[in-house]
């Protein structure tokens, strides 16, 4: 009997795990300088768009562009929770300063995202217990041409979340497994199940949670009092909503979602993963912080965004232009995207 040899990360991808660690090695560090002045940029930004914005004409061009500009400056300082899971040891306070000037605001405090790791994870990647994968490569197009409509109703949940749940949950214990479990981790499978952490809940979740509720209250009573008017009630709604939209457009775009629940090897996991290699100004706006190299994110989780250029320059100079790593190369959004569309259309072709 003959054994198939195993496809070992260099076969697949043109470089080993340990090769690669060593041509990254320098690059591991984060830069704080250039987190706290993007960071505080984005949001400077945001805030500025949002607080200009014509509330007398609401309908107006000046009102469209305030609201895009402020959704996508807003939408790059969210992203910072991602960088915030990956390499908040090396980023002193950053996370506090997030929390009070993003994170809080925009009802995504970091304990909801802290599941992130598992998406990293060889057993976990790409099967039920990854929050962040569904397959949509099996699903018809309409399906998933409605998914980034979900935006819609995105900050109505956020708010039910933490003006209702959440002091339900403190007041009747039996449902906090529940709104821990189930409504607090963003996800994008709708049937994802948390898993808590052994013992009592983390004191951080507990603050961050309190915070956003007291935040929420806050605004209720100033709507209510009318210093804050319906009309900045309904662009803040729609601000939140473009950047929830432009999230799910880049989730989409960012995997090839072919692992039909089974786990897959570590090479197989970056092999599933989508760089985006061309208009980089663009790129930047829907897949922020780096995110249009997802699969040298997944190669190198660890880097920090600004490092992933470079990571990718280097592997460029390093790897014959036939390594299985150009496999993941798309010149553009559109261009994964029609094929994520196509993908259902041509497995039902092949099964006939």
């Amino acid at each position: 009997m003959t054994h198939t040899p195993a496809v070992t990360t260099e076969t697949a991808l043109g470089i080993s795990m340990s090769q690669g660690r060593r041509l990254m090695d320098d690059l591991r560090q984060p830069r704080a300088w250039i987190y706290w002045a993007d960071f505080l940029v984005s949001v400077a930004i945001g805030y500025g768009a949002f607080a200009i914005f014509p509330e007398h004409n609401p309908w107006s061009p000046a009102a469209a562009i305030c609201v895009v500009v402020s959704g996508l400056a807003f939408y790059r300082g969210v992203v910072f929770v991602h960088e915030l899971v990956h390499t908040a040891d090396g980023l002193p306070h950053f996370t506090t300063v997030w929390h009070l000037l993003c994170g809080i605001p925009l009802l995504t405090p970091k304990f909801f995202y802290e599941f992130h790791e598992e998406h990293h994870r060889a057993r976990t990647y790409g099967t039920a217990l990854d929050g962040e994968y569904v397959n949509y490569a099996d699903q018809p197009a309409w399906r998933i041409l409605l998914t980034p409509f979900s935006a819609l109703g995105g900050l109505p949940a956020f708010a039910l979340r933490f003006l209702l749940l959440a002091p339900l949950s403190w007041i009747i214990p039996r449902i906090r497994p529940f709104v821990l479990t189930r409504a607090s981790a963003l996800a994008i499978d709708a049937e994802f199940h948390r898993k808590l952490p052994a013992g009592p809940v983390p004191r951080q979740w507990l603050v961050q949670e309190a915070a956003c509720f007291l935040y929420s209250v806050a605004v209720v009573v100033l709507v209510v009092t009318g210093y804050i008017s319906l009309v900045r009630l309904a662009e803040a709604y729609a601000v939140v909503t473009l950047l929830l939209f432009v999230n799910w457009l880049r989730v989409l775009v960012v995997h090839r979602y072919e692992s039909r629940n089974r786990p897959m090897t570590f090479a197989d996991q970056v092999l599933d993963s989508v760089d985006h290699t061309a208009f980089p100004i663009f790129a930047e706006l829907w897949a922020p912080l780096g995110l249009r190299y997802h699969a040298i994110h997944h190669f190198f989780p660890a880097l920090p965004y600004h490092a992933i250029p470079e990571a990718r320059r280097r592997l460029c100079a390093a790897l014959p232009p036939d390594a299985g790593l150009w496999q993941t190369a798309d010149r553009s959004m559109q261009t994964t995207l029609l094929r994520l569309l196509s993908s259902h259309r041509r497995r039902q072709e092949r099964m006939t």
